[in-house]
């Protein structure tokens, strides 16, 4: 049962018993995961938004996904690809890689993604883990891995440098910071 259907069955039954209905904003229903993720995090944190959210996810060291290996090798693409862009650049790098497993073309997890031949110019090994901008890209991973933020790019699977011109045949959908993302 979808969170809509039951909220108008609650402020139906709310009716039929002749009390009045509170208006939405006033209610204390939580709102689940990807039914709106920047009104949870604007009602924090009104100015910061993304940057609020990547900040409280790398705050709490207790969330945890299934698979560390996986999380890592997102973590690892963000941080080579847009460790130096505004954070909804680095998230799209992360969504646009997680897309690509989605589709299943390019490999069936994150770690196959990102280590395809001739997909991404960076070594994996050459991570430098100890730095201020690897624990943004893990909490950057953490919130695409968790779906905690709309698609800031519209369902991109790939992306490059503004400054190149590959001459690809794909649909631009965004150009977020210094990338420019297509499905």
């Amino acid at each position: 049962m979808g969170i809509a259907f039951l909220r108008h069955t609650v402020m139906l039954g709310l009716l039929a018993a002749g009390l009045a209905v509170p208006a939405l904003a006033e209610t204390q229903l939580p709102l689940l995961p990807a039914e709106d993720d920047r009104a949870v995090v604007e009602a924090q944190a009104p100015q910061a938004g993304l940057s609020a959210l990547v900040g409280m996810v790398a705050a709490d060291g207790s969330a945890t996904l299934p698979a560390d290996r996986e999380l890592d090798c997102l973590a690892t693409a963000v941080w080579f690809e847009s460790r130096g862009e505004v954070m909804e650049g680095q998230l799209a790098v992360a969504q646009a890689v997680l897309n690509r497993v989605r589709a299943g073309r390019w490999g069936g997890s994150v770690c196959a993604v990102i280590r395809a031949p001739r997909q991404f110019s960076f070594v994996p090994e050459r991570v430098q883990r100890s730095t201020a901008t690897f624990g943004t890209a893990m909490a950057v991973a953490r919130v695409a891995m968790m779906g905690l933020w709309h698609d800031v790019a519209d369902g991109a699977h790939s992306f490059h440098a503004a400054r190149l011109k590959p001459g690809w045949r794909l649909t631009r959908v965004a150009r977020i910071g210094n990338h420019v993302f297509y499905r």
